[in-house]
C-alpha cells in the first residue's frame, strides 16, 4: 500500500507540472536548511546535479540509469537527451510497472545490478522505498522480495557508446562497478554516483574500497562543484572524510583519467 501511495506522489513525473513541483519541493527544505548551515554543501547537490546532467549530456548521449526509483532522472535523461537511448533499472516490480507506463520509449530492465548474475534478496523500505537495497539496514520497516540481479557487463549492449550513467543503490554502487569494469573501459561514460555515510558499511566495504575500485577503473572523482568548475579530484582522504559529519558529499561525479 505505501508503494502505491508513492505513485500518486509521483504521478508528475514526466508532466508539465514536473519542474515546478521539484523546484517547489527544494523550496520547501529552506527552514531545514537555515537550521543546518554546516550541511550546505549536502544542501547544494541538487542545483548542481541538474547543472552536472546539462554539462555533460548532449542531446544524442545514451544514457543508464540504475536504481531508477521513479523516474526523476530518467526524465531529465529523456529532456536533454531526446535523441538519445536510455536504459533504466528498477528492482522493485511496482515501480518497474510504473516506469513503463510513463517512459514507453525507454527501455526498462526490472532487476537489481550487482557483481554477478542470479537472484537477491531485496530489501524493500515500507516507508521510504527510495531508501530499498539488497542489504537490510535502519530501522527494519523492511519487506523482503527475491529479484533478479545481473551484472551490467552481461546486459549493456554493446552496440553503442553510452555517455552517461548514474548510479543510486543504497550502499550497493561497489557491487554495480564491479560488475562493469567492460562497460567503463569500453564506452568511458561519464559517472554520477552515490555514497553515503551507511550504504558501504551495509555491504561490508568502506568508501576507500570503493574510491580504490574507481582509481582501478580508470576513474577520477570528483566534488560536484569541482566537476562543474573544472576543479582537481579529490584523494582517497578526502572521499572518505566527506561522508563523515558535518558531511561535505553525498553525490560525486566520476571521470576517466585525462
Amino acid at each position: 500500500m505505501a508503494v502505491l501511495t508513492q505513485e500518486v506522489k509521483y504521478a508528475f513525473i514526466r508532466t508539465p507540472l514536473e519542474r515546478p513541483l521539484m523546484h517547489l519541493r527544494e523550496a520547501a527544505g529552506w527552514p531545514k536548511r537555515r537550521r543546518a548551515p554546516e550541511l550546505k554543501e549536502i544542501h547544494a547537490e541538487f542545483s548542481r546535479i541538474e547543472a552536472v546532467f546539462r554539462k555533460f549530456i548532449r542531446p544524442d548521449t545514451n544514457c543508464i540509469d540504475v536504481g531508477c526509483h521513479y523516474g526523476s532522472t530518467l526524465s531529465r535523461f529523456c529532456s536533454l537527451a531526446p535523441s538519445g537511448h536510455h536504459v533504466a533499472f528498477e528492482a522493485i516490480p511496482t515501480k518497474a510497472r510504473f516506469l513503463r507506463r510513463k517512459f514507453p520509449d525507454v527501455e526498462i530492465r526490472e532487476m537489481a545490478v550487482a557483481d554477478r548474475e542470479g537472484t537477491v534478496e531485496f530489501f524493500v523500505k515500507t516507508k521510504a522505498s527510495g531508501f530499498s537495497a539488497m542489504a537490510r539496514y535502519g530501522d527494519g520497516d523492511d519487506e523482503c522480495i527475491t529479484v533478479r540481479a545481473a551484472r551490467l557487463d552481461d546486459v549493456i549492449s554493446t552496440g553503442r557508446r553510452y555517455g552517461m550513467l548514474k548510479v543510486d543503490v543504497e550502499g550497493a554502487e561497489r557491487l554495480v562497478f564491479a560488475g562493469a569494469r567492460q562497460l567503463l573501459a569500453r564506452d568511458r561514460p561519464t559517472i554520477l554516483f552515490e555514497c553515503g555515510p551507511s550504504g558501504p558499511a551495509a555491504f561490508g566495504y568502506t568508501p576507500e574500497d570503493l574510491f580504490e575500485l574507481m582509481q582501478e577503473a580508470g576513474y577520477d572523482v570528483y566534488f560536484l562543484r569541482d566537476a562543474l568548475n573544472g576543479g582537481p579530484s579529490v584523494d582517497v582522504k578526502a572521499f572518505a572524510n566527506a561522508s563523515r559529519y558535518p558531511f561535505q558529499a553525498f553525490n560525486w561525479v566520476a571521470r576517466p583519467h585525462s
